[in-house]
């Protein structure tokens, strides 16, 4: 059971406070583990107004909980509730459209027939 314990006081030593302030660039190895942005970039989304900044003698900060919220506020939802449809069946469509029209016209005299 102490072994359990100092499991968990191990953990809960590694995972910093959600609201303690970090600098950008040491809260990025935590909050983004995989890379993928900088200290610019996270300041090019304060200035977007999606993550909260504080600024102490001229040094950057935020907070875990900050970071959170940006990423909440990233979230790119999808464009329609239609199922993805292939560019193939896309041309087919739109060449049946076209021909359908095409009769339409010729049907009812607006356009010659050949």
């Amino acid at each position: 059971m102490a072994q359990v314990e100092s499991v968990k006081s191990m953990v809960a030593a590694e995972t910093p406070d959600p609201n303690a302030p970090m600098r950008l660039k040491d809260i990025i190895p935590i909050a983004f583990p995989h890379g993928g942005i900088s200290p610019a970039g996270l300041r090019r989304e304060a200035r977007r107004g999606r993550l909260k900044l504080m600024r102490i003698a001229g040094k950057d900060f935020t907070t875990l909980a900050a970071i959170e919220e940006m990423q909440r506020l990233c979230v790119v939802e999808p464009e329609s509730n239609a199922a993805p449809v292939h560019p193939d069946d896309q041309s087919k469509a739109a060449l049946a459209a076209a021909l359908a029209m095409a009769k339409e016209l010729r049907e009812t005299g607006k356009i010659s027939k050949r």
